[in-house]
């Protein structure tokens, strides 16, 4: 069985897993130009793999790395260079070559940030999977809360965590009570672990021209298809810590909005907003992930005698159960 991720790119989720192997990620035969810089060997079993894009920001990208592989031992790290001319790619490699729980791989061109995720995730090693800009960090401790409570709760698909907005320019200062505030974290992946045949079961993140904006709204699309198939827990220990950047999507959107009341509204629509591009793009997408999570579902139902019909339904009654409508507090 395969699932689409975007454009003719397929993640084989059940007899071949995604692999790396003779120094190219296996694509079902197409690797597509994806080169493996470096990577760990197999026989090291991670828990959680983070996969962090990187894209012309050698600067930051230590701070971000540190994060991830502070948090514990079986942590894997999943470099995803976007075609980077600063020396980012150069960096990644080297960090890679350094900690055996780094994989480093380059993209030819820069395909943006959904595309660099998926290929990430095809990758990862791990049963459970987070994202991270290059220019955050995870909060310490946060892998280990996350992976607990998933663990303890397996009714749940993925967990959600606060956040820590930094370096806010002066002039977009947010309250803590801000509703703006607890849009950000309802609607980005870099504050969430999932579990990632969950991911793959959604097709992983749209990677559509429509997305490739600043507004950053391939995080909304992921969040929204994850949240309508299947149950998000909220807690409130702190996920992220997420540096505002002048021209970055957050501080975008902190700008083109206005507190009304309790809540907010935008005050200059983008121009995939105005064009309906974005809406098309996410009913698209959202439409795929519908097709998709069914797809995995026929996939399990029992059509087989004796052991192999009672593995069938287990695994359709496991689906069954993290699927719903729910976003709960832990």
């Amino acid at each position: 069985m395969a699932l689409n991720i975007g454009e003719k790119y397929i993640i084989a989720i059940s007899r071949h897993p995604p692999s790396v192997r003779s120094g190219a990620l296996d694509f079902d035969g197409d690797p597509s130009g994806v080169r493996l810089l470096w990577g760990q060997s197999k026989s090291m079993a991670p828990i959680i793999s983070c996969v962090i894009p990187v894209y012309n920001d050698r600067l930051h990208l230590p701070r971000a790395i540190k994060s991830a592989l502070d948090q514990r031992s079986d942590v894997q790290v999943v470099l995803v260079d976007d075609g980077s001319t600063d020396g980012s790619g150069e960096f990644a490699l080297e960090m890679a070559r350094e900690d055996r729980r780094i994989v480093a791989l380059s993209l030819p061109t820069n395909r943006g940030q959904g595309f660099a995720r998926n290929i990430g995730v095809a990758a990862a090693h791990a049963p459970y999977v987070t994202f991270l800009d290059q220019d955050d960090e995870h909060v310490s401790g946060w892998y280990d809360h996350a992976i607990e409570a998933l663990q303890a709760n397996p009714q749940f698909a993925a967990v959600r965590g606060d956040i820590e907005l930094m370096e806010v320019p002066a002039e977009l200062n947010i309250r803590q009570s801000d509703p703006r505030r607890l849009a950000m974290v309802n609607s980005t992946v870099w504050n969430m672990v999932m579990r990632k045949v969950v991911y793959h079961a959604l097709g992983g993140s749209p990677t559509a021209a429509a997305f490739r904006t600043r507004e950053g709204a391939e995080d909304i699309a992921v969040v929204v298809a994850l949240k309508q198939y299947f149950k998000v827990a909220m807690t409130e220990c702190v996920a992220t810590r997420h540096y505002v950047k002048a021209g970055g999507a957050t501080a975008y959107f902190l700008r083109r909005t206005r507190l009304v009341g309790n809540s907010f509204e935008f005050t200059e629509p983008t121009t995939g907003e105005q064009t309906g591009a974005l809406d098309r793009a996410l009913s698209e997408f959202h439409a795929e992930a519908a097709a998709n999570v069914e797809t995995l579902r026929g996939q399990l139902k029992p059509k087989f005698a004796g052991f192999r019909a009672l593995l069938a339904g287990a695994s359709f009654r496991l689906l069954k159960k993290i699927s719903g409508r729910q976003h709960s507090p832990l």
